[in-house]
């Protein structure tokens, strides 16, 4: 009898968005007026080097180490300045509510216009080199962290037991990086608490503890050599 198992063998899963048979929907929220530095525009906007601004460096890296992702940009406060710096291969949604609702409803109109049900969602206000995003789509919904204090105290901070995120919360030493990243039941769970509208002023950290509570699970992943900071104003531009 011949043996079925003969010639297979188990092929490594090397994370969603690097190959054609495993897309992504990359969700960039920019659509925020970001009140300490309004009179300079859209954050997103504000230059990394002469070349670059904070939304082209994290399109860049994206596009570099996901090339088989559809990007998506959530834009609002001068919706027209942004899109003027986008390429065509870039999906633009516009948040018409940007200025009553939270960032929840940047992110339910882009997963109502996402292809994929594999998810990254990385802030518009970071500045991080592109080895934050490497693996972080190979082990199921994931969140990454910092516990190096690059972010400032003030920010949401993490519990992490046996390597997976049980609570986000204030006050916490472990901070979440703003960078996450959504399959399967995790995926499920957000995007119905998401679409309940109730939660549109709700900030998506509340909406993680939730599926958290209703069983979901994200592994903590912290990337040597990360190198990552937010951007609140002009003087995190020069740390």
């Amino acid at each position: 009898m011949r043996n079925k198992n003969r010639f297979t063998t188990s092929i490594k899963h090397e994370g969603y968005g690097k190959s054609q048979e495993s897309p992504l929907s990359v969700i960039i929220p920019v659509a925020g007026m970001a009140h300490r530095m309004k009179s300079y525009g859209p954050k997103c906007l504000l230059p990394v080097n002469r070349r670059y601004s904070i939304l082209d460096k994290i399109i860049l890296n994206i596009q570099n180490t996901f090339p088989f992702s559809e990007i998506i940009v959530i834009v609002g406060f001068e919706a027209e300045r942004v899109i003027k710096t986008l390429s065509r291969k870039i999906r633009i949604v516009e948040n018409p509510n940007y200025k009553t609702a939270s960032i929840v409803e940047s992110l339910r109109l882009g997963i109502n216009n996402s292809v994929n049900d594999n998810l990254l969602i990385v802030y518009g206000d970071l500045i991080f080199n592109a080895g934050c995003l490497k693996d972080i789509t190979k082990h199921g919904s994931s969140m990454i962290i910092d516990t190096k204090g690059k972010f400032d105290d003030e920010e949401i901070g993490v519990t992490v037991v046996d390597k997976m995120v049980t609570r986000f919360a204030y006050g916490l030493e472990t901070k979440w990086s703003h960078i996450a990243y959504l399959e399967g039941e995790e995926f499920e769970m957000f995007n119905e608490l998401c679409q309940n509208k109730t939660n549109n002023k709700m900030y998506p950290f509340e909406l993680f503890n939730t599926v958290l509570t209703d069983g979901g699970s994200f592994r903590s992943v912290e990337p040597k050599g990360m190198n990552i900071k937010e951007i609140d104003s002009l003087k995190d531009m020069q740390k």
